[in-house]
């Protein structure tokens, strides 16, 4: 399942070097638990940026994060041995479960392909439709939940209309993403990753639980929208207070 501890290191340290030379921005590191946690994340085109951002993570904490993939993938003989050698699996509840039980850090992309090759009509936006598997993982193994927000990706390329539409209309079996002109044009931005609280699933029901899973998962969402809406302000000038956290015992104010 692993591309061998040796060129995994090798790997995670070229990618850590590109991440340094393009001031790729990791906050919240600290944050991630001495042990078993899942970590989920806004998807955006490709991989590599957050594939720069794990390498970040782990020359930070010296913690490897492993990858759930998407199972098409798994489908293209090349794409899986380039998946394999970086260090991502096939998203299976399987190897979920093998990897969080060894007390790993899991990264999940609950929007999958359809999220990455969103138009860019809707950047920013989480589209998990009904993937709720995550969190039965999670709550499963008892592994807490840690929201990553990716800024920067989004807005690296333009893509317009609907990838899977058009690769259905050209019978691929596969979406195909167009981009706005003639060729795909990297727009320069800075990426940053922000590590949110970890979310605890302990007491918080049975993966059986179908309302106890809804509000888990609105839960995560919410925490992750928080943190893209903050920062995605700051860069349009609008500076964010985040409030104080109330004091121990003492009851948080009513809204009204």
């Amino acid at each position: 399942m692993s591309p061998g501890p040796r060129r995994a290191e090798r790997y995670s340290r070229l990618l850590d070097a590109v991440a340094r030379r393009l001031r790729v921005e990791v906050t919240g590191a600290e944050r991630l638990p001495p042990g078993r946690g899942l970590i989920v994340a806004n998807h955006a085109f490709g991989f590599w940026d957050l594939a720069l951002a794990l390498a970040r993570i782990r020359a930070l904490t010296g913690r490897e994060v492993w990858s759930l993939g998407e199972h098409l993938w798994w489908q293209i003989p090349i794409v899986r041995r380039i998946a394999r050698e970086a260090g991502i699996v096939d998203g299976t509840p399987e190897n979920a479960d093998a990897l969080l039980r060894e007390d790993k850090l899991v990264l999940v992309l609950p929007g999958g392909l359809r999220e990455a090759l969103k138009p860019r009509e809707l950047r920013y936006r989480l589209l998990w439709g009904r993937r709720y598997g995550f969190v039965r993982a999670a709550m499963r193994n008892d592994a807490p939940i840690i929201p990553l927000a990716c800024i920067g990706g989004d807005d690296l390329f333009d893509i317009v209309g609907d990838a899977y539409a058009r690769g259905r209309r050209w019978h691929l079996g596969i979406p195909l993403p167009r981009p706005a002109h003639l060729l795909p044009i990297l727009h320069p931005t800075q990426l940053r990753f922000m590590v949110g609280e970890p979310i605890p699933v302990t007491h918080r029901g049975s993966e059986s639980d179908a309302r106890a899973v809804r509000s888990l998962r609105r839960e995560v969402e919410g925490a992750i929208h928080e943190m893209l809406e903050d920062e995605l302000s700051r860069r349009a000038g609008f500076p964010v207070t985040t409030p104080p956290h109330p004091p121990a015992n003492t009851a948080p104010e009513p809204i009204t």
